[in-house]
């Protein structure tokens, strides 16, 4: 929004765009059925997360907020400076260290103000909340955008689902087998449930695909609440919550959730398989949501929660917080390996 640009209602701002849901040949003869992909990373902040943050933001301004500050493993907080910047107000992020360079000037082109709040989000919200608080004793007044848990976030989110309806029916399919996306602390994962049920999909089984060592979900469904994690371990940073939000372990009572988890060098490997298969460069955390397919594990895991027939729609989260030379280190430390079939013996799935 323009600088004294007045005219322009809040509510009438788009921020989060409809996305591609694309059909993936390549993924469709590894499963065997018709794999989709809603290709959340073309949002302008680079991930899904626009939708729900963007939503929160908008309410936000609408009500006053003249100063938005948000904790983010990088692409929450990229997508409150995006909407900050076309709202017209002020926003200060406090993310994760091991950014790459690149990224961090994203938030500064964006117009906000950039800290490291440390290595886990978990710190880096506790300094998020710390810095509100000086503010507010210096008689300032910031509002906080939760990364994940609020109900404003999981309702935009939840417009994904919606937005898959109408474009599963333009390709023939009236709705799908299952949908498989990735949790970190369950923004994502809570709007899916939310926007599946709204639209009459509640007998469709979500697969959760995590990481082992950033797998705080995994252990809530197993305990049937929620637990935190010592430590996060996992390279996948932007699944590296702590502990999940009480809705999801809700959520996981109440329908079909299938958590499952994955390996660091599995999840690094699919983004590989990723680039080389669509060109498009992800983040491990989507890597991990990949990995349900490209392992050929998918109707393992639906086992008969799905005929064969029906297609797979996977959520490409995104890809905002990393670079091809930051996934190739990550993939140098983790030993991974060049030949493919080391993890993934299909011999189709060679160049």
């Amino acid at each position: 929004m323009a600088e004294g640009d007045v005219s322009v209602k809040t509510e009438d701002i788009d921020l989060h765009v409809q996305t591609p849901l694309i059909y993936s040949a390549p993924l469709s003869k590894v499963a065997g059925r018709p794999v989709f992909l809603k290709l959340e990373n073309t949002q302008p902040s680079g991930s899904f997360k626009l939708r729900g943050i963007g939503h929160s933001c908008k309410i936000a301004v609408r009500n006053g907020a003249t100063h938005l500050v948000c904790s983010s493993g990088g692409n929450a907080g990229m997508a409150t400076a995006y909407a900050a910047n076309r709202l017209g107000v002020k926003a200060t992020v406090f993310t994760m260290d091991g950014l790459p360079q690149p990224v961090l000037k994203k938030f500064s082109d964006l117009g906000s103000e950039i800290y490291i709040g440390g290595p886990i989000w978990d710190i880096c919200d506790a300094t998020a909340k710390k810095y509100i608080q000086k503010m507010k004793g210096e008689g300032k007044t910031c509002h906080y955008i939760h990364p994940f848990d609020s109900p404003a976030v999981w309702d935009g989110h939840s417009t994904l689902i919606h937005e898959v309806v109408e474009q599963l029916a333009r390709s023939g399919h009236c709705q799908p087998g299952a949908v498989v996306t990735c949790v970190g602390g369950g923004g994502l994962l809570a709007g899916i449930a939310h926007g599946m049920e709204k639209v009459g999909w509640n007998h469709v089984p979500i697969v959760a695909m995590e990481t082992y060592g950033a797998d705080s979900f995994n252990k809530a469904v197993k305990a049937g609440k929620a637990v935190k994690l010592e430590k996060i371990t996992s390279c996948a940073k932007t699944l590296g919550a702590l502990q999940v939000c009480d809705e999801v372990v809700s959520l996981a009572q109440k329908r079909t959730i299938l958590s499952q988890l994955v390996e660091d060098k599995v999840a690094v490997e699919c983004c590989k398989l990723f680039l080389r298969d669509h060109q498009l460069l992800v983040e491990p955390a989507c890597g991990a949501t990949l990995s349900a397919v490209y392992s050929g594990k998918i109707g393992e895991y639906l086992k008969e929660e799905a005929p064969v027939t029906s297609p797979i729609v996977v959520v490409i989260c995104g890809g905002a917080t990393v670079d091809i030379d930051t996934l190739n280190d990550i993939a140098d430390k983790l030993g991974v390996e060049t030949k493919l079939e080391k993890y993934f013996p299909l011999e189709e799935m060679r160049l």
